[in-house]
């Protein structure tokens, strides 16, 4: 079996039951950088074309409802998501109800991202649970809390305050 070697942790994603009160908490607890927040809504994206081929447990979802909110912190994007609908099947609602607010998954970068996705899916039997495209880039997460006690998301670029490096930025930061 080869190895998954992880490049960078390039996002945490957070879950939380109100989207507002999520920020305000984060706000007067660690602040942030207040100029990189963005806001989405799931709804307007699918509409727009932005989410594509979303697939949550193996079915085709062409719709489901949660608020989003980006921002940068301690060097990284953090991604805090809010479900609008608590009685949807999507991945958000269907986490807080198991688990409570909290960390939801990390979004890492993989030095071989193809031999990497199919060691998870063929060596490892994990398939991605929740697999999208977000902007015609690929997204999938898969469910390692067996195995490491997280869920990680193989994204497809690197995000967040690196988004800006070159390759070879990012290959001196993860070289060892």
């Amino acid at each position: 079996m080869e190895k998954l070697k992880f490049d960078l942790v390039c996002q945490v994603a957070i879950v939380v039951e109100d989207l507002e009160q999520g920020l305000e908490q984060i706000r007067s607890l660690f602040g942030f950088d207040e100029s990189t927040l963005s806001y989405s809504d799931s709804l307007e994206a699918f509409q727009s074309g932005r989410l594509q081929d979303v697939y949550y447990q193996g079915e085709k979802v062409t719709s489901f409802h949660y608020r989003q909110y980006n921002f940068f912190m301690g060097g990284m994007d953090i991604e805090m998501f809010a479900p609008v609908d608590m009685a949807e099947k999507n991945p958000f609602t269907d986490f807080l109800r198991e688990h409570g607010p909290g960390i939801h998954h990390l979004n890492v970068r993989l030095a071989d991202r193809e031999n990497g996705i199919r060691t998870l899916k063929e060596d490892l039997h994990v398939p991605p649970f929740f697999d999208l495209y977000h902007l015609g880039r690929n997204c999938a997460y898969f469910d390692l809390r067996q195995q490491l006690g997280v869920v990680i998301e193989v994204g497809s670029r690197v995000v967040g305050p690196r988004a800006s490096m070159s390759e070879e930025e990012i290959r001196r930061l993860t070289a060892y």
